[in-house]
């Protein structure tokens, strides 16, 4: 471990900073004693001089996940069902933009790209926004989940190089891709056992895409191919978060229960394993040469230390 820091309230998501990969932003959510009320709060850190200092701290509610949309505008899926649009100066001061009121229900992750914004909550539902208004512009009713109950959809991802296609994964074991412009389920995967928490299309290769399991399993696969997937990895813990390295050839992998991994993506084998943190892996991003920064849950923990590629 090279540098550290503690947040205010226990820390689920971070995100490096397109443009300058020695800042990122830090989410957070925690729930009150009383049950009632979730806190949580943005950051900007700054990783300079083995050491992580507070730029500017926004304080929003309870969090569950983020996306730059570039370097001035990050986007927080929140467990209001907000999505909030805040502004990051050239200061990394950050102020709110614009909040749009998506669901009645935890909105639990948002991806996109420069013309769509993806979110998904609790009951099942994905909702595709307009980037610029946050009006809902395709709404998907029950993508996880079935006979009136809706499933979580804990991951979701667009295609990088069709932004028609997204990505779900859920709390019924399902991945799913879905066409935006119908919008109907183009395939099912039902090869995970347990939840699926995260998606991480490959950015370089056609039609493959990273999926991770509360099964412990980081799985590749050809999305033309649902049934069976080309090659699997156990990281010993549930998969939460999986981030490709800026060279595409490694895999920074949150394993909640196990720690943080860093896997070959050619061998698709772990490579390395970091046990700093003492509570549940969930945010993880890449940081400037070869840095990591990394996340837990309980102990409210942000660590940065050297990926060894």
């Amino acid at each position: 471990m090279i540098a550290s820091h503690k947040t205010k309230y226990s820390a689920d998501s971070i995100e490096t900073k397109p443009g300058d990969q020695t800042k990122f932003a830090c989410a957070t959510y925690q729930l009150d004693s009383s049950g009632t009320e979730r806190h949580g709060n943005v950051s900007i850190l700054d990783f300079q001089e083995k050491s992580v200092k507070v730029s500017s701290v926004l304080e929003t509610g309870g969090v569950l996940d983020l996306w730059w949309r570039d370097e001035g505008c990050l986007l927080a899926a929140c467990a209001s069902g907000e999505l909030r649009m805040i502004d990051v100066d050239k200061d990394c001061a950050l102020s709110e933009c614009k909040v749009a009121n998506v669901s009645s229900d935890i909105l639990l992750a948002v991806n996109g790209s420069s013309n769509t914004v993806v979110t998904s909550d609790t009951a099942g539902i994905i909702y595709s926004i307009n980037p610029d208004s946050l009006e809902i512009s395709v709404k998907i009713e029950a993508a996880h989940g079935a006979q009136g109950w809706g499933a979580e959809v804990w991951g979701l991802a667009l295609d990088r190089h069709d932004v028609n296609l997204v990505y779900s994964g859920g709390d019924d074991c399902l991945l799913k891709c879905h066409d935006l412009r119908t919008p109907h389920t183009v395939s099912t995967s039902r090869y995970h056992t347990m939840g699926v928490c995260c998606i991480s299309p490959d950015p370089v290769s056609l039609n493959r895409i990273l999926s991770g399991s509360y099964d412990e399993l980081v799985v590749e696969w050809d999305t033309r191919n649902f049934k069976q997937p080309l090659r699997t990895v156990s990281v010993g813990g549930g998969v939460w978060r999986i981030k490709r390295s800026p060279d595409n050839m490694h895999a920074l992998i949150a394993g909640m229960h196990s720690g943080f991994h860093i896997a070959d993506l050619t061998e698709f084998a772990v490579a390395q394993t970091y046990t700093g943190h003492t509570s549940l892996a969930y945010g993880a991003d890449w940081l400037d040469q070869g840095f990591v920064a990394t996340c837990s849950f309980y102990d409210n923990l942000v660590n940065v230390w050297h990926s060894g590629v």
